[in-house]
């Protein structure tokens, strides 16, 4: 049975301020949640998933529907779609939402469904054996793309993108180095008391119960539907097409691959007790961010093993590329020189949370060491980045030299049906990401006839 703890006065003061200065908005833009979903694709867990079955994940695909495969939704569900049908601007909203999941070969629908195959087969099944609807459990497909390792604005953090004050309050241990919002087996009950609460306040009304779970009651309650903020308005729909491309689209379910991959994961642990630094593991390219993305609990440079987590788990990829495993367990990481900061310059469709993943630090450090009120950052923007070993994720690559006539880029005129995806699939010298931040033009704004540019050969 879970106790309610509060480790430090920092915790305390982060609820009182909670109480006192209402809830911080879980749901992110759709830009927002496009960034988080697209960041999956250098996660650990795609590579292997696809070195166990190539093409699994990163195939592109096109929408394919087969009605016989179809899954029965649950009265809840056929209710809330309903609700969501009838709000503002549906048609416009579900067509931008749509055109996100459908671009580059369906990649959102891709990497959203292989991530949600982990767990979502168990929490369906806690929430049906909870009498909860199971197709709650689409809500982290809809709020963080059901990242584990997910950790965003107001410190929500987890796939349920759950604060801290709520957490805190169904019994998880949330302190200094450790976050049970990342284990699944915490989380999962933890979701279902929510859920429960948010179903008691408003009972037969499953609207006001999702505004519930990602704004708090207040919100939910004083709510007026027909004149929602546009950020919300905006999720609502998104959360509307993924219920129904879930249902509709048809998906090879990857389950079986996560359940083979867990049984070849290595498994370490410091001898005698020791502590373990993931800046100790970083030997080789990319383990230290590939460590921290496969073991999120773990929430500072030092690994404080526990009763609960007692080994490290080390993804199938890195364990390949990784030979100096005791690195990991000799001493402490002797202190670095000061040296000048890592700074990001912020491109079209960065936010923090992508910011902060890509170079393994937290928001809120971000936020602090730039003097942030908010979460708002504008392109051109200069951050310094402070405590980072370096950018996790990949960097862009670097410009090409000037084309022949002495302009740093060549030009491609936009075609009828191509996308940022397809136009990047015919320049081998360059990538999707370089070509999107040289132009700034958001995906849905590209038309045929205009004019991009690109690094030349």
């Amino acid at each position: 049975m879970h106790v309610f703890r509060i480790q430090n006065l920092w915790v305390l003061a982060a609820f009182f301020a909670c109480l006192q200065g209402g809830s911080i908005r879980a749901q992110p833009d759709l830009l927002g949640w496009e960034s988080l979903v697209h960041s999956m694709a250098w996660s650990p867990w795609v590579e292997d998933l696809e070195s166990l079955e190539a093409g699994c994940i990163l195939t592109p695909m096109d929408p394919q529907m087969d009605p016989s495969r179809w899954r029965a939704r649950t009265d809840w569900a056929e209710s809330l779609l309903q609700q969501l049908e009838v709000l503002p601007h549906a048609e416009h909203h579900a067509d931008r939402a749509l055109q996100r999941m459908l671009a580059d070969g369906m990649l959102c629908f891709r990497l959203m469904e292989a991530a949600a195959d982990r767990h979502r087969k168990e929490v369906e099944a806690a929430f049906d054996g909870a009498g909860l609807p199971a197709d709650w459990a689409m809500l982290p497909m809809a709020l963080t793309g059901w990242n584990n390792a997910y950790y965003g604005p107001g410190r929500r953090a987890g796939p349920w993108a759950m604060d801290m004050t709520s957490a805190l309050s169904y019994g998880l241990d949330i302190r200094r180095g450790w976050d049970e919002r990342h284990l699944p087996e915490e989380m999962t009950p933890a979701a279902i008391a929510h859920t429960k609460k948010c179903t008691a306040a408003f009972p037969n009304d499953p609207l006001r119960q999702v505004l519930s779970f990602v704004r708090g009651p207040q919100a939910a309650r004083s709510a007026d539907v027909t004149a929602l903020d546009a950020a919300l308005l905006e999720w609502l729909h998104l959360f509307r097409v993924i219920m129904q491309v879930d249902r509709n689209f048809d998906w090879n379910d990857t389950h079986a691959l996560w359940m083979l991959r867990a049984g070849q994961l290595e498994r370490l642990t410091c001898p005698e007790g020791g502590t373990g630094f993931f800046s100790l593991a970083d030997t080789v390219p990319a383990v230290y961010g590939a460590l921290r993305s496969e073991n999120p609990w773990f929430t500072t440079d030092s690994i404080g093993f526990n009763a609960m987590r007692s080994e490290l788990l080390v993804p199938l990829g890195v364990g390949l590329r990784w030979s100096d495993r005791d690195a990991m367990c000799n001493g402490r990481p002797a202190p670095r020189a000061p040296a000048q900061a890592v700074v990001h310059v912020v491109q079209p469709g960065d936010v923090l949370g992508g910011i902060a993943r890509d170079y393994g630090v937290r928001i809120g450090e971000i936020k602090r060491f730039n003097q942030l009120e908010g979460d708002l950052i504008r392109v051109g923007q200069r951050l310094e980045i402070p405590g980072s070993l370096g950018r996790i994720s990949p960097e862009p690559k670097a410009p090409s030299a000037p084309a022949a006539d002495g302009t740093p880029w060549i030009w491609h005129t936009v075609q009828e049906g191509e996308s940022y995806w397809t136009i990047s699939l015919q320049y081998p010298q360059t990538d999707l990401e370089t070509i999107m931040r040289m132009n700034g033009v958001s995906p849905e704004a590209l038309q045929p006839g205009m004019k991009l540019k690109i690094p030349p050969p």
